[in-house]
């Protein structure tokens, strides 16, 4: 099908006036859309910021009476740069120039002078209005500045509120500069037809309902922002802007979030990584944009919120597809009103509705442009005569859904920017007056230059001063010539081979230079810098996390290297550790197991029993009630869902949103929100508070426990066993009767007493903290309150709702993998499985004095590996370490699962036969995973 040539992009040009009174009908313009909604909700609340708030009438007299003013006193201007940020103030204006018909262009107020004033030859504005509170100087810029706090104390109403509710228009509705364009940049004409359609679908997908609080996170000069803004008062929301004192941003968002909570943020992934729970547990919907969502953040996020995925570039209307997926998917959804998708490919020269290729957007929210560039056979485009832009990203397009590969050309995102990595070269090259080439390297941005007469700190200090933040490289390559390929082009591929060595391809020689490669990798992936002798955990990363790190150590020293360093570490991470382990001599690192003993065994022999004691209370309350914790995991929402219904008061224990435990577990069990409207929810920090009469726990069921098989031993006690402390503690003081706790099989068939040489004895680090926990909570058990201590084996029965947790299921992952790769490990012990219907019926009998035994070890089948073979099918039986280079070299698992899969291949399994089930444990388990 041949392309469809679409006519020049105008600069900026005038639209008929649409003033349909009902906004039904086609798409109306901005200046009136906002009129419309502005005016309609009169004393509801519509802004937010520190202690003020403005309803939507005081919105509407406002930016009434500003637009008047700016039209009367710039009756010939079409387009108003608008220089300001994250204040309430700024967003005022911004609506207010909307409202008054003008081409709304924003402009991060951070920009370099020669940055920003080419933006502004760019844009060509008749206006430059500052919300900042030191103006840029116009000499600087070149261009006059009008200072928005003087021109608001000169703005009056109109006499007899007579100013206009909307104004004409102009074609273009608003423009954004390209996030992060490189060289010169570019500014997107957006036209008004896809922004009634955005604010109609994101209202929709998104939940929001009228006084909703939606935080307003984007910079203003970021795209995201005009849909954060436009569709909360669309929706009749009310718009959050945070008090900021000019300090980091994201820190303020993340103290606002934990003291007040949000219903609605849009944030990227790499934002969203920067705030602590505290500041997580309080966001209803997250909605992920302006970069690739990974399966690290969105699990995290999947524990306190509802989660979104969205998808859209500056080219079109913000955004062009939504998914809202329940586990981990590469999907960004499906097209939202008025876009669909296509996939061109460029040999045949075809536009699709399936297959992979390069996405096409089309329909009526495609920009109109690039300012002052002539469309032809750039991006934008017609597709059976409807506007189209090329966006660049490889996707595959399945049944309408759109599952996104990666880009095609040498663009990159950071921060939610985009940049072209030619362009920012042809920019350095140009500053520096030298040779440059920019490459991405394990997500690094990397800067090799010839500019050798100048000092690395100097260097990256300049560099900040001239760049944006999303710019600026995470890494200088000093090199005497940039090497090149055999076609004179620069060769990245020899760069890459020189990071990490001193310059010429020799290998790093000296500790400390070693450490400095080892430190901004780690510093890549926490997004914070640690000290060399910090743990990876207490710098607040987790076990994901860290074989994130392992995989890009690992395209540095080699993969059998760090492993072998990682064995050293006992997967503890340290950069001097690591850079040690790696040398010539390394000294394998000491066993946790004496020093996490000794720190715990005085607390467990004396000053446990003596708090208990002291908190200990008689049993009150109802005796019928249950106390549940992990109610959002697979055992404990089954034990939960067994005792809704039963008239039995219910307390639920948890680190999770309870909003968000109520939607999984209706979801799972196919529940309604009433059904759990009498169960109480707590926090873990709530348990310090002191206990009230009627808050008696009566029985206590802990099936909450973090499942981290490479988190090390040390930091398991400031995790789950910490947790565990604390709801002992709580337990004596709340005076429960009972305590049952859900442990493991892989402690041990025998429940011998904790010493250094039995914890020693017990294999992983999650069985060791498993082993640990039972010591705090026998330190209950008493004539006033009976312990209980089921051992289980591993745990399946999953229905179409449990799926989810068996993407971390080590075993589960184990015969996924196998079956894909057509090659099994021969285990040389046993596996032991039982159902999670027969465990739960355990639990709760234990928990409701129905059990005879104070200590079970709960295995109902074992499974060698002739009959998990034969479960499998057509796979070839290897030895462990083949199949372990075999699926690493395939590419296609997870490196998490497979971290925690090398810890579990050197486990023994266990050992003896039980058949007590005529179950089909196995059986079950291959249908769930679709094996």
């Amino acid at each position: 099908m041949p392309e469809a040539r679409a006519p020049a992009c105008p600069s900026v040009r005038r639209a008929p006036p649409n003033r349909q009174a009902n906004l039904k009908g086609s798409p109306v313009d901005l200046s009136t859309l906002l009129a419309h909604h502005l005016g309609a909700r009169g004393d509801e609340p519509a802004l937010e910021s520190g202690a003020r708030t403005w309803s939507y009438a005081d919105l509407d007299r406002v930016t009434r009476d500003r637009a008047a003013h700016l039209r009367s006193l710039y009756p010939q201007a079409v387009r108003v740069a608008l220089v300001g940020e994250h204040t309430a103030e700024a967003l005022v204006w911004a609506l207010a120039v909307m409202r008054a018909g003008l081409v709304y262009t924003p402009l991060n107020p951070g920009l370099p002078p020669e940055r920003m004033r080419e933006a502004l030859r760019v844009a060509g504005p008749d206006l430059v209005l500052c919300c900042t509170s030191e103006a840029p100087r116009e000499q600087d810029i070149g261009r006059p500045v009008v200072v928005a706090a003087e021109l608001a104390a000169a703005a009056s109403p109109a006499v007899g509120g007579e100013s206009p509710a909307s104004w004409p228009v102009r074609e273009t509705a608003y423009s954004v500069f390209t996030s992060g364009s490189s060289g010169l940049p570019k500014l997107v004409n957006v036209g008004h037809r896809g922004i009634e359609a955005l604010c109609r679908a994101q209202t929709r997908l998104f939940g929001i309902e009228p006084g909703d609080r939606v935080l307003q996170f984007s910079s203003l000069a970021f795209d995201a922002s005009v849909a954060e803004v436009l569709v909360t008062l669309y929706a009749g929301g009310t718009l959050i802007v945070p008090e900021w004192d000019g300090g980091s941003w994201v820190n303020t968002v993340g103290t606002y979030l934990a003291e007040h909570g949000c219903d609605v943020i849009t944030v990227p992934p790499s934002v969203y990584a920067r705030l602590n729970d505290e500041a997580r547990k309080t966001i209803g919907t997250v909605v992920f944009a302006g970069e690739a969502l990974t399966e690290v953040e969105f699990r995290t996020a999947a524990r306190f919120s509802r989660v979104l995925n969205a998808y859209g570039p500056t080219e079109g209307t913000v955004c062009f597809s939504v998914a809202e997926p329940s586990r981990f998917t590469t999907s960004v959804g499906r097209p939202i009103d008025g876009y669909e998708a296509r996939v061109h490919d460029r040999a045949a020269h075809t536009y699709a509705a399936s297959g992979r290729g390069e996405l096409v957007i089309v329909g009526e929210g495609v920009a109109l442009g690039y300012e002052g560039v002539e469309q032809g056979d750039g991006p934008f485009t017609t597709v059976d005569g409807s506007s189209a832009y090329h966006t660049g990203d490889e996707v595959e397009l399945r049944d309408g859904e759109v599952f996104y590969v990666g880009r095609i050309d040498d663009q990159v995102k950071r921060l939610g920017h985009r940049i072209v990595l030619t362009d920012l070269e042809g920019r350095l090259s140009a500053l520096l007056g030298s040779r440059v080439a920019v490459l991405t390297h394990d997500g690094c941005l990397v800067l090799a230059h010839t500019a050798t007469g100048r000092p690395e700190p100097e260097l990256k200090a300049w560099l900040r001063e001239v760049l944006p933040t999303w710019e600026v490289p995470d890494v200088l390559l000093t090199v005497s010539d940039i090497p090149v390929t055999h076609t004179g082009k620069a060769d990245k591929d020899a760069l890459r081979a020189l990071i990490g060595h001193d310059g010429v391809g020799e290998p790093v020689a000296d500790e400390e230079a070693g450490q400095d490669v080892v430190s901004a990798l780690v510093e890549e992936v926490l997004g914070t810098p640690i000290a060399p002798d910090m743990s990876f955990f207490n710098a607040g990363g987790d076990s994901f996390g860290l074989v994130q790190l392992q995989v890009k150590l690992a395209r540095i020293y080699g993969e059998e290297d760090v492993r072998k360093a990682f064995d050293l570490l006992n997967y503890d991470f340290t950069v001097e550790g690591f850079v040690a382990a790696v040398s010539e001599s390394p000294q394998a690192a000491p066993s946790p197991v004496p020093s996490v003993f000794r720190a715990i065994s005085t607390e467990l022999a004396v000053e446990l029993p003596a708090t208990l004691a002291a908190l200990r209370r008689e049993a009150v309350g109802d005796p019928r009630a249950v106390t549940v914790t992990g109610a959002g995991g697979f055992i404990g929402g089954h034990v939960l869902d067994r005792l809704l219904g039963t008239g039995r008061p219910l307390t639920v224990v948890t680190t999770s949103n309870p909003r968000r435990i109520v939607e999984r577990h209706c979801a799972r069990f196919g529940r309604r929100p009433a059904d759990l409207a009498d169960v109480r929810f707590l926090a873990y920090a709530d348990l310090e508070a002191p206990a009230g009469g009627a808050d008696g726990w009566g029985a206590v069921v802990h099936c909450g426990f973090h499942v981290n098989h490479v988190l090390p031993l040390e930091r398991q006690v400031n995790d789950s066993i910490a947790t565990t402390r604390a709801l002992v503690r709580a337990a004596a003081a709340r005076g429960a009767h009972r305590f049952v706790f859900v442990s493991a099989a892989s402690v041990g068939r025998d429940f011998v007493p904790l010493t250094e040489e039995s914890l020693e004895a017990v294999g992983d680090p999650y069985s060791q903290s498993k082993f640990v926990a039972e010591s705090y909570v026998e330190a209950l058990d008493s004539d006033s309150c009976r312990v209980d201590l089921v051992r289980t084996g591993l745990v399946y029965g999953h229905a179409d709702g449990d799926r989810a947790f068996l993407d971390d299921d080590v075993f589960a992952n184990l015969l996924r993998i196998s079956k894909q790769q057509g090659v099994m490990p021969r285990l040389t012990g046993l596996v032991p499985v039982c159902h999670v219907a027969d465990v739960a019926d355990s639990l709760l009998a234990a928990a409701l004095g129905q059990a005879s035994e104070r200590r079970s070890l709960l295995l109902q089948r074992t499974y060698d590996i002739e009959e998990l073979h034969a479960e499998l099918g057509d796979v070839r039986l290897v030895d462990p370490q083949e199949w372990l280079t075999t699926v690493t070299a395939a590419g296609t698992a997870d490196t998490r699962v497979l971290a925690a899969l090398r810890l579990w291949l050197d486990e023994p399994g266990w050992t003896g036969p039980v058949r007590a089930t005529c179950r089909p444990i196995i059986r079950e388990l291959t249908k769930t995973l679709e094996i």
